[in-house]
């Protein structure tokens, strides 16, 4: 059961990488960032974020296929999500008008981060 749960999630890892790799400039509207910063830098980062997201679930994938190393893929999982959510408190801090489209990134990171430290601490004991 435990491992249908870890396959969705890397599927949703997935999905999530692809949104903005695929429509990044729609992605970001949705996320609620404001449209002036829609520009072509912007977009790249984006794009960047959902390659590196395609890459975290297809590591997922293969630690579902390598048991010995999914412990270390679900915990790196979970840091890069506590480290994005890391990364989302300095434009909240330096108020720098992304509010909104930084607490929904963070409505993101946050429990997919606590979630893949449960199934790291549940594949674990």
């Amino acid at each position: 059961m435990i491992e249908i749960v870890i396959f969705a999630m890397g599927v949703g890892r997935v999905i999530l990488g692809l949104a903005p790799f695929v429509a990044a400039g729609p992605s970001a509207r949705l996320l609620g960032f404001p449209a002036q910063h829609d520009n072509p830098t912007a977009r790249l980062m984006s794009r960047f974020f959902g390659v590196r997201d395609v890459g975290l679930g297809v590591l997922v994938f293969y630690g579902l296929r390598h048991p010995a190393t999914l412990p270390f893929l679900l915990l790196f999982n979970g840091c890069t999500d506590f480290g994005d959510l890391l990364a989302i408190t300095i434009p909240l801090v330096r108020r720098q008008g992304i509010d909104r489209g930084a607490l929904a990134s963070a409505a993101f990171a946050l429990p997919a981060g606590i979630g893949w430290f449960v199934v790291f601490w549940l594949v674990s004991r």
